[in-house]
Formats: C-alpha cells, structure tokens, sequence
C-alpha cells in the first residue's frame, strides 16, 4: 500500500514542478519585456529632451534677434514722431520713416509632437511637464498677438507708403539723387501730416505691444533650458 502511494504522488510533484518551471519563465519573459519596455521609453524620452534642447536654444536665439529689431524700429518711429512734434527736422534726403516687423516664428514642432502625440508621459520630470505645457500654452497666446500687430502694421505701412509719396519731390526734380530710393522729401510736409504721424504712431504702438509679449518669453524659455541641460546631464 505504501508503494502504491508513493507512485501514485510522483507525477503530481512531477506537474508541480513543471508547472513552477513554466510560471518562472513566464515571470522572467515579462520582466524582460518591461525592462526592455522601460528602456526604450527612457531612450525615446532622452531623445525628445535633446531635440527639444536644440529647437528651444534656437527659439531663443530668435527670439534675442526679434527683440533686438523690434528695439531699433521702436527707437526709430519714436525720434521721426519725437522730430515731428519737437524738431529739429532732418535733411530731405535722410529722412526716414521706419515701418515693418521682424516676423518671429518659434520651433515648436518637436514640442507640439510631444504634446498631441501623447508622449508627454514619457518625461518623467514633473517640473519638465508642466514647464512644457505651460511654455506651450504661452506661445500660442504670443502668436495670436503678434499675428494682430502685423495686420495693424501692414495698415499703418500702406499709409505711410501713400503718405511719403505724396510728399516726395517729382523724378524730375530729383536730379543726383535719382538713383537713392525715394529721393528727396518735403520734410515739413510729410512731419506734418496727421495721416503719416497717425500711423507712425500706429507702429510704434504695435511694436511695443510686440516686444512686451516677446519679453514674456524671455524668462520661460531660459527656464526651460535650464531644466532641459540638467535633465540631460
């Protein structure tokens, strides 16, 4: 009876051990995968973080060059807006009436990816994903303004086209200066009329309202480098 007890249990601890093989190598199989699942996600992750590195060091560089000319505009419409007001006028052929806007475009391709791809899981930094979707968010709003403030100096562009040449003396007239853009100007006249001074101010109104909202980016974008690099590290 004890023999026959015996040999009836040994496939049964033969099954179990079978059994407890297969589990264990179901239980490694799906480590593996996930380890090999977190890996991939961690190198796509690093990849996203390093293109993004790249295109937000480019956003600033162009946004540092936007400002810098937006800057000069300004200064520009002021001192022809500060002359028609105060003088002293310019000569004739130096007069200028700046007019115009450096068109600023950021590279947000990888970041608007992220974003809509649903990736944004992917970084795990919290800090990184919410300065990224802010950072996204305040981008939109900037080139909804700027686009507004092109309309406006597109229109304040055309009056001062009409207005200048108005005021410009006849090609006949001209004589050596022929060959230099518009020529000569009717200084006094053009520094006093409401049309051009109207839309010069028109620019310098829009242009301020484009560098405040560029300024705005200033400091975001400098963060988010910061967190990029150290990220990085």
């Amino acid at each position: 009876m004890r023999i026959g007890r015996a040999g009836a249990s040994v496939p049964w601890r033969r099954l179990i051990a079978e059994f407890t093989v297969i589990a264990a190598g179901v239980l490694i199989a799906l480590a593996v995968d996930s380890w090999w699942e977190r890996r991939q996600e961690r190198n796509h992750a690093r990849e996203y973080l390093e293109q993004l590195l790249v295109d937000v060091q480019a956003t600033e560089q162009r946004l540092q060059s936007t400002i810098e000319t937006e800057t000069q505009r300004l200064e520009g419409v002021n001192s022809v807006i500060g002359r028609a007001l105060r003088g002293p006028w310019p000569q004739a052929d130096s007069l200028e009436l700046p007019t115009g806007y450096n068109y600023f475009e950021p590279l947000k391709g990888t970041l608007t990816a992220l974003l809509q791809g649903g990736d944004l899981r992917l970084v795990r930094n919290d800090s990184i994903r919410f300065e990224l979707i802010a950072f996204s968010a305040l981008i939109h709003e900037t080139e909804t303004i700027l686009r507004h403030t092109e309309s406006l100096i597109w229109n304040s562009t055309e009056r001062v086209t009409v207005g200048r040449a108005r005021h410009s003396q006849s090609a006949a007239r001209r004589g050596a200066n022929a060959g230099r853009g518009w020529g000569q100007v009717d200084v006094a006249g053009a520094l006093n009329d409401p049309e051009i001074i109207g839309a010069l101010q028109l620019q310098a109104a829009a242009s301020q309202i484009r560098l405040f909202n560029l300024g705005r980016l200033e400091e975001p974008t400098s963060r988010i480098i910061r967190l990029l690099r150290a990220e990085l590290k």
